[in-house]
Parts: C-alpha cells; sequence; structure tokens
C-alpha cells in the first residue's frame, strides 16, 4: 500500500505544483491566468510553463465531447457545437468562410483580416477587426449576415473574394479581392482589384483593376492580340504587398503565353504598372533580373529589409528578390522536405523566419537565414534542434495541431513574441513557442 500512496502524493504535489508556476509565468494575462491541468501532466509540460490561461497541451482539455472550447478545433466549436469565443458578430457559420490575410495594427491593437465567403462566382468579401486584449470582434466593411440574411457593412463597391488588407503609408488601408469572370471578348477575363478602405468609417473605392486598360498594367509582350486584355499580363490572385516606402502595390503574374512568370509594381494611384522582375518565354524577349526561373504561380509576397520574398509553386524555391534590379536569390530550393510555403514573417526576436501555408498541412517552420536546417514545429521536439534553437524545446500541441492550415494567414506578434494563424479557416489561434502550447483566441 505504501507505494501506492506515494504514487498519489506525487500526482497531487505534481498537479499543484503546475498550477504555482503558470499563475507566477503569465505575461499575457496576469490577472486571470490559470493553469488548466489533466489527469496526466508531463514534467516538461512543468517545466516549460505556458503563459496562456489555459494549457491546450493536455490532452483532456482538447477532448472534443468534454474539453475546453479553447482547445478544440475551431470548425467543431463553431459549426457542430454552434458557440463562439470572443464577444461580437461572427463569420464562423457563413458558407465557405476563410481568412485570407490582414495585419496587425499596433496602434489600435487590433489584428485586421480579411475574409471571403461563398462560392467563387458569388464571392463576397469581409474586413474584420480583433480587439487583441479581450478578442472581441468588430466588422468594418463589407458582405455580412445577421438573423435576416445578407448585410452590406459601409459604402462602396462589392470586394468579392477577398485575399488580402494591408496597412498603406497614407493611413488608409489596401484591400486585394480576386473576380472570377468569363473570358471572352466582351470581359477583362478574371483578375485581382484592389480598394482603398478608409479605416474610420470602412468606405471602400477601387484603385486599380487588372486588365483594364483604364488602369496602368503591366505588358505581356505578345505579338498576336485577339482582344485587347491580351496586351496585359494575366495576374495571379495570391500574392499582394504595399511598399511602405511610396505606397505602391507589388503583384504577380504567370502565364507563359502572356508575360511570363514575376511581379509587376502598380503606381499608389493605379495608373502605371512596371515589371520588377520576370522569367520564362515572352515574345518580346525580355527578361528583368537574374536568377533562377520562377516556375508556376508565384505564392505570398513579404516585404522585409527592403526585399521580397515568396515562394514558387513549381520547384518549391523560396526566393529573395531585390525589387531595385530583379535579381532573384534562392534562399531555399526544393526542401527540406519541403519546407512550409506562402506565408513569411520576420521575427527580430529569434532572428528567424517564420514559413506557413502548405495546402493539407499544419506545418509551421522556422528558418535562420544562411543556415541549412530548418525547424519544423511538430517534429523538432526534445530539443532536436537546440544547438541553434534552444527557444523551442516542445512540439507544438493544442487546436494548432489538430488540422491543416489550408493557406491561412500567419502574423507575428512583436509584442508578445507570439504567432498568430487564420486557422481551420475561420478561427484566430495563438501560438507560444517556448512551451508548444496553442490556444482558440476568437471565434
Amino acid at each position: 500500500m505504501i507505494p501506492n500512496r506515494l504514487l498519489v502524493i506525487t500526482a497531487i504535489l505534481s498537479i499543484s505544483f503546475s498550477n504555482a508556476s503558470a499563475e507566477e509565468s503569465s505575461y499575457l494575462y496576469p490577472e486571470k491566468a490559470k493553469y488548466e491541468n489533466s489527469s496526466a501532466v508531463l514534467k516538461q509540460k512543468i517545466k516549460h510553463k505556458t503563459a496562456f490561461e489555459v494549457d491546450c497541451r493536455a490532452g483532456k482539455n482538447s477532448n472534443k465531447s468534454f474539453g475546453k472550447e479553447e482547445c478544440m478545433r475551431p470548425y467543431e466549436v463553431a459549426v457542430n457545437r454552434g458557440s463562439t469565443i470572443g464577444d461580437g458578430p461572427s463569420f464562423g457559420t457563413y458558407f465557405n468562410a476563410h481568412i485570407s490575410g490582414g495585419f496587425i495594427d499596433y496602434d489600435r491593437n487590433e489584428l485586421i483580416a480579411s475574409v471571403y465567403w461563398d462560392n467563387s462566382k458569388d464571392g463576397k468579401g469581409l474586413v474584420v477587426a480583433y480587439n487583441m486584449d479581450d478578442w472581441s470582434r468588430r466588422f468594418i466593411s463589407g458582405d455580412a449576415q445577421d438573423d435576416y440574411g445578407h448585410k452590406t457593412i459601409a459604402e462602396g463597391p462589392a470586394f468579392n473574394m477577398l485575399k488580402d488588407i494591408q496597412p498603406g503609408p497614407d493611413g488608409n488601408w489596401y484591400a486585394f479581392s480576386y473576380v472570377y469572370r468569363d473570358n471572352n471578348k466582351d470581359s477583362f477575363g478574371s483578375g485581382p482589384v484592389i480598394y482603398k478602405v478608409n479605416p474610420e468609417n470602412g468606405n471602400r473605392s477601387i484603385v486599380w483593376e487588372a486588365r483594364n486598360p483604364e488602369y496602368g498594367q503591366c505588358p505581356s509582350g505578345r505579338k498576336s492580340i485577339k482582344r485587347e486584355s491580351q496586351k496585359f499580363v494575366q495576374y495571379t490572385q495570391e500574392v499582394f504587398a504595399v511598399d511602405p516606402k511610396d505606397g505602391s502595390f507589388i503583384v504577380s503574374f504567370s502565364n507563359s503565353k502572356m508575360g511570363g512568370t514575376g511581379f509587376g509594381r502598380v503606381s499608389q494611384d493605379g495608373k502605371t504598372c512596371d515589371i520588377i522582375s520576370v522569367s520564362g518565354k515572352r515574345d518580346d524577349g525580355l527578361k528583368v533580373g537574374r536568377g533562377f526561373d520562377m516556375r508556376g504561380p508565384m505564392l505570398g509576397a513579404y516585404l522585409h529589409d527592403g526585399k521580397l520574398y515568396t515562394h514558387s509553386t513549381g520547384e518549391k524555391t523560396l526566393f529573395e528578390i531585390n525589387p531595385e534590379t530583379g535579381d532573384r536569390k534562392a534562399l531555399i530550393r526544393k526542401g527540406p522536405k519541403p519546407e512550409a510555403w506562402r506565408h513569411v514573417q520576420w521575427d527580430d526576436k529569434r532572428n528567424v523566419f517564420w514559413i506557413s501555408g502548405k495546402m493539407s498541412s499544419a506545418m509551421v517552420t522556422a528558418w535562420r537565414p544562411g543556415w541549412k536546417k530548418i525547424l519544423i514545429t511538430d517534429k523538432s521536439c526534445s530539443g532536436r534542434d537546440k544547438d541553434w534553437a534552444d527557444w523551442f524545446p516542445l512540439c507544438k500541441e493544442g487546436p494548432l495541431a489538430t488540422l491543416t492550415l489550408n493557406y491561412g494567414p500567419m502574423w507575428y506578434n512583436k509584442n508578445t513574441g507570439t504567432l498568430l494563424f487564420g486557422y481551420d479557416s475561420i478561427g484566430i489561434v495563438e501560438f507560444e513557442p517556448e512551451s508548444g502550447n496553442s490556444i482558440n483566441r476568437s471565434l
């Protein structure tokens, strides 16, 4: 009987210690922090305390039947349980809803996110602001629903499939939407539209429309022209950035018969489009920049220290592009295994690029420039990469490990050192690299 008593006493002391440890460690919610334990608290999870108020690394907390909603898959919470997390209106049950992009507004302490929903032909867009103190939501601009059906927030032309929104140096926000159109002589064809959004009232106006000759367009260089839209490159839907220097827009294009694969810079007023880097065969023989060919549509555009970071779909290459010369440096080619791709964020605390957004995967990776190693957050466990990443002792757990990101966006919060994700299409999940813990913040 004595050994059994010792086991019980040891378990009680272990749980008690875990409660005290987390209460002392919280830097995000010190006034309400509590360590949520399960029936089996591993000592490494006590050693690497979480600052979040719920520990979703404990299996009991993430159980979809009786666990905590902060730890469950977002879809389970919103659709199957009919719940929300955080106050304010929710789009969690909208048809085909996806959080697609956005940015952190540090002055307002808000995460500003773009959302698209409905089917492709009838695509709709919505701008949502998340208060990063209490994670409540407010709808700012676009198409939404209430108990009576469809409603429009603010004034201006509709967004369609809203893929991203970014701040401009003039204080306005700029939204990137994609429109699907029939490809015929009476149409510009499918392509992106850039909007200016007033942050105060949400009102929208069009700044630029792809392949519409009323706006500046990047030339395709094509010799055989059967309709006017063929004079211009074929723009893609997964690349958008706003240059903080001059407010110009970075867009991408890809078509072997109409302009090759590359990047264009649209002026802030939408009147010009200049090619900044291009590869592939063009009728006019134009080449801009030196480096490996960009194969397939490009994914993502992230500006850091004057350079553009992006991924190719063809060979899974992470490129660093100099917008001044168009030169393309291959930072990571074909691997390893390969790294996640699409979304890139620079972490100046840990001196790494965080990379995510691989389809059908929840892979989140970290890469230090100049290193061949890549940290994989669901494989680099137990200090496997401690020679260069001693801040990452445990693999990610909680809702971030339950399903796939499926291109969902990622943001690095420079104030907390944590990562935020648009996860499971409809939820905001926060991830703490030092503990491996993740938690649903708003849904």
